[in-house]
């Protein structure tokens, strides 16, 4: 019997149940993810209120929640490069919910920002993970897709927090949308029960038998007879340095590196100046609270369809037209949502076509992310570039609160945001790679020159 090659095999598998139960598993643990990070925006023009604060000050209570997100897409993500994908995923999502759930019983600003830099962390390493685990074990002609389709789970979070928050918040008051945050933990245990470990981490680690044991589990699932697997025939592009950070600036890796942290500084900047103080803004330029949060739902309803739209043109077209093309058309949008006031169709229109080129772009350049880098360092390079994304986040906020204590008008607001998402068009058109269909392993040869 031939040697199998192990990347062969899962590059050439149809989408089959353990596929479907890793994007559902993933996109669950998104959606509990996203609605503790977006739930802070529907509660802050109340926060705003019940607490006297300033633009700039609510604006570093959503930022200290971002530093806590930047901290955890960098330390779980090394973790994970360390001990695998799957218990650092399971950690932060007890993180996240427990510290998330806490709030309920806050009533002093010091501790409320606390207990988000806690929780962010968790929610920083559940993306990071997601997206690692996910990538490993998707078809490389689906890649992109499938990432997409976990993926979504964010932004349907994004929405479940926008609905419940115009349900609950004029009935019962704010906080009870914070307490709803512990939910997840009850789901821990079900991520422990049926999510695998990567078999590529396990062979990195020379962990064969439970790689085996893994594929074993990917055969079943595709309906196909075993092969002869053996630890000769499972080889992966030979690594065998620790995982340092300073490794993603080797001079193959380095272009990409900076090129992928500027793209996610950009692109996070530009959705939190938006997203956090869009209900806002429309608050004070005369619409009722609720509605104000309708057009965000509104918006997030389109980023859910445009990750899932992209997710199919990044296999096909490849990553750079599809993510460049939309990043430029979201900056028209985003300039075009600042001369919309008075107009409340155009309004959701344009909203919801943002949601779509913008939501959808951000959704889908962690595909790329995810398949730039060797599977040792995977998980690093992905925390490292949402950590630089996250600082984007960070500044977003402030900044928006800075723009608006400085008295630009809503039209001039949007039009500076609407720099950074065509800044990251231009960058996405500079990458080394077009990835369309090749597997982890051949983009890894492209980048780094690494041989099986």
């Amino acid at each position: 019997m031939d040697k199998p090659n192990v990347t062969k095999f899962s590059d050439d598998l149809k989408f089959n149940r353990l596929h479907l139960t890793i994007v559902v598993l993933g996109a669950l643990t998104l959606i509990f993810d996203s609605y503790d990070a977006q739930i802070l925006t529907f509660v802050i023009p109340h926060i705003i209120r019940e607490w006297h604060l300033s633009p700039v000050a609510a604006g570093s209570v959503i930022s200290y929640g971002m530093a806590g997100l930047m901290v955890g897409s960098a330390l779980l993500g090394m973790l994970g490069d360390r001990i695998g994908r799957k218990i650092p995923l399971i950690l932060g999502l007890i993180m996240f919910s427990l510290f998330s759930g806490w709030l309920f019983w806050v009533h002093d600003f010091k501790t409320f920002c606390l207990l988000r830099l806690f929780a962010g962390i968790g929610m920083g390493g559940a993306l990071t993970i997601s997206i690692a685990l996910a990538s490993e074990f998707a078809p490389a002609r689906i890649r992109g897709r499938m990432v997409a389709a976990m993926a979504t789970g964010f932004m349907l979070g994004a929405i479940i927090a926008g609905v419940i928050s115009i349900e609950f918040i004029p009935s019962h008051g704010w906080r009870i949308v914070l307490l709803f945050g512990i939910i997840p933990l009850i789901f821990a245990p079900i991520l422990y029960w049926l999510l695998p470990e990567s078999f590529r981490f396990l062979i990195q680690k020379n962990r064969y038998e439970k790689a085996i044991a893994v594929l074993r589990r990917m055969e079943r699932a595709a309906g196909v007879a075993p092969m002869n697997w053996t630890k000769e025939s499972l080889v992966l592009p030979v690594q065998t340095s620790k995982v340092r950070v300073k490794q993603l600036f080797s001079s193959k890796l380095a272009a990409m590196t900076i090129l992928l942290w500027l793209s996610y500084f950009f692109c996070f900047f530009a959705n939190y100046s938006v997203n956090s103080w869009l209900p806002t803004l429309l608050y004070n330029a005369g619409y009722p609270l609720v509605r104000s949060y309708a057009y965000l739902v509104v918006s997030t309803v389109g980023a859910v369809i445009g990750s899932l739209f992209l997710g199919v043109m990044l296999d096909r077209f490849g990553r750079k037209w599809a993510l460049g093309s939309s990043f430029i058309i979201a900056a028209a949008f985003v300039f075009l949502i600042g001369h919309a006031v008075g107009y409340a169709w155009l309004l959701y229109a344009f909203c919801f076509a943002l949601g779509i080129f913008f939501g959808g772009g951000q959704t889908n350049l962690h595909t790329v992310t995810g398949e730039v880098y060797p599977t040792f360092m995977r998980s690093t390079g992905v925390g490292s570039a949402l950590t630089l994304g996250r600082f984007g986040a960070i500044c977003g906020p402030v900044a928006g609160g800075f723009i608006q204590s400085m008295g630009f008008s809503f039209s001039q607001y949007f039009a500076l945001v609407a720099v950074p998402p065509f800044i990251c068009a231009i960058l996405v058109f500079l990458y080394r790679v077009n990835v369309k269909g090749e597997g982890l392993e051949a983009v890894e040869e492209q980048l780094t020159g690494a041989h099986a």
